[in-house]
């Protein structure tokens, strides 16, 4: 990671299809680079996310803040948000009830659901290693 640019690490599904979509829409609203996206599939990467398991990824996405702390689901969202600029004025409002009960079971919902409502990702080998289709 570069030592100059502090950046909230996102570690996402690089094989979800709603995971590439919202990062293909995210990222371009990040201008300062602030957000480095990860793919906890590429077991370097999973490396980095200790002391979490592919599985606890696999639940819902996972985000450090430059300061160390991790956020999952719906809260890792908000620390996403809080880095974009034109975004960051709604933070504050995802941060207070209800929407900090209402907004992490919609994510679960949504989340449980990724490959059904949005495509199924490619097989996995033994080794959890996943290959995209040719």
């Amino acid at each position: 990671m570069d030592q100059t640019v502090q950046k909230t690490e996102v570690y996402t599904d690089g094989n979800c299809n709603l995971c590439r979509w919202m990062r293909a829409h995210v990222e371009p609203l990040d201008r300062a680079h602030r957000i480095e996206w990860l793919d906890y599939n590429d077991p370097e990467i999973l490396k980095r996310a200790a002391p979490h398991t592919r599985e606890e990824m696999a639940e819902e996405m996972h985000a450090r803040t430059p300061d160390g702390r991790w956020a999952k689901g719906y809260f890792a969202w908000i620390e996403v948000i809080k880095v974009l600029p034109l975004w960051k004025w709604l933070a504050p409002f995802m941060s207070v009830w209800p929407f900090t009960k209402l907004g992490p079971i919609f994510y679960h919902w949504l989340a449980s659901r990724r490959y059904t409502l949005f495509g199924v990702p490619p097989p996995c080998d033994a080794s959890g290693v996943c290959q995209l289709h040719k």
